[in-house]
């Protein structure tokens, strides 16, 4: 989490309501502190108080929970950029569902992206009466490898014919509108770290589908996702049949590709615990015992007892964990600060600095 405690509180609450106490114990602040940073959100209208009456009927007292203020109003538009989905969606702070979304059409450059994804917000804010500067953030959840952030260095993308460009800032010279480049697949990442009966303390994650393939690595319990929040660059390992081919859809080879990625990968960061997701295994899973008995015979014997497991991760999850991450990346870009000012203030002061 960023040092900015204001902006971490901000990104516990859009995710769950809390108490001033759970606040202390995940940001570990005394309550001082805690009830110090409240009320500078409190005063600036981004939360508000909320008796919690769950509490209240359980142990006969009242306890006040913390919330993002309902009259927040600053949005923010993700879009969606795989082969079988290219969409803009509306979301006010806060709140998980969409005021809108509208199917966009594919196109080949990231020029013609930019314009295509100008347009969309244009068509969202207009349907929900929205005024346009009240959009403070665009993610965009693409398919392809990326420096994540707001630069979104794309260095190759399944879906445009752009290669080594900074697609983020592509996208903000056409819409003024601060805009950050995910992987899909980080939706992924998210979804298996927030579910609590996934041990993803330490694993290597393989999530293939719609022919493309991404690896993930948990080391204590942390993404780790390599120099400036990349993931690791999977598609060029030498597998003789072509390693995204082979894993990115299902086919001839893709048992084998399997068996050879988590022979390269798992040892490297001696994981013995590896998941799979994606569309590619979904009707295949006898495949996963066949490779378990090929790891077992290996002279590595960190190979021989891996845990290897199927988890279905569905589109919609993707899709929540991207909205919370652009709920992040709003929060990030109003930038509170320890000061006893309002929030139209606060906004009235964003600039955008490379």
């Amino acid at each position: 989490m960023p040092s900015n405690n204001l902006q971490n509180i901000l990104k516990i609450l859009h995710r769950q309501p809390s108490s001033q106490v759970a606040l202390c114990k995940i940001l570990n602040l005394s309550k001082a502190q805690i009830h110090k940073l409240t009320n500078n959100l409190l005063e600036a209208k981004l939360i508000d108080k909320h008796e919690d009456t769950d509490y209240k009927n359980n142990l006969g007292r009242p306890r006040q929970i913390l919330k993002i203020s309902d009259n927040m109003q600053y949005c923010t538009v993700l879009i969606i950029h795989t082969r079988s989905d290219f969409s803009a969606h509306v979301y006010v702070f806060g709140h998980k569902r969409e005021l809108a979304s509208v199917t966009l059409p594919h196109v080949e450059t990231a020029k013609d992206f930019a314009k295509t994804v100008d347009v969309a917000v244009d068509t969202l804010t207009k349907s929900c009466f929205i005024n346009r500067a009240l959009i403070k953030s665009i993610v965009i959840a693409t398919h392809a490898t990326v420096e994540q952030g707001e630069k979104g260095v794309m260095y190759r993308n399944n879906n445009l014919s752009d290669e080594n460009i900074l697609l983020g800032q592509i996208v903000y010279k056409q819409t003024k509108i601060r805009t950050f480049i995910y992987n899909f697949a980080y939706g992924t990442l998210l979804k298996l770290k927030n579910s609590p009966e996934i041990d993803t303390e330490n694993a290597l994650v393989i999530n293939n589908g719609e022919g493309a393939v991404a690896l993930g690595i948990f080391l204590n319990g942390e993404i780790q996702l390599g120099k400036n929040s990349s993931f690791p660059e999977c598609s060029h390992l030498p597998y003789p049949h072509g390693f995204e081919k082979s894993l990115g859809t299902y086919g001839e080879y893709t048992e084998d590709a399997l068996f050879f990625a988590i022979s390269v990968m798992a040892p490297i960061y001696n994981l013995s615990n590896v998941i799979i997701t994606g569309s590619c295994f979904k009707e295949h899973l006898d495949i996963l015992e066949n490779v378990k008995e090929r790891l077992k015979v290996q002279t590595d014997p960190r190979l021989h007892n891996i845990e290897l497991s199927y988890r279905k991760i569905s589109l919609k999850d993707c899709i929540e964990e991207m909205v919370f991450l652009s709920f992040d990346t709003l929060v990030d870009v109003l930038n509170p600060q320890m000061t006893k000012q309002n929030l139209q203030t606060i906004v009235s002061k964003i600039k955008y600095t490379n």
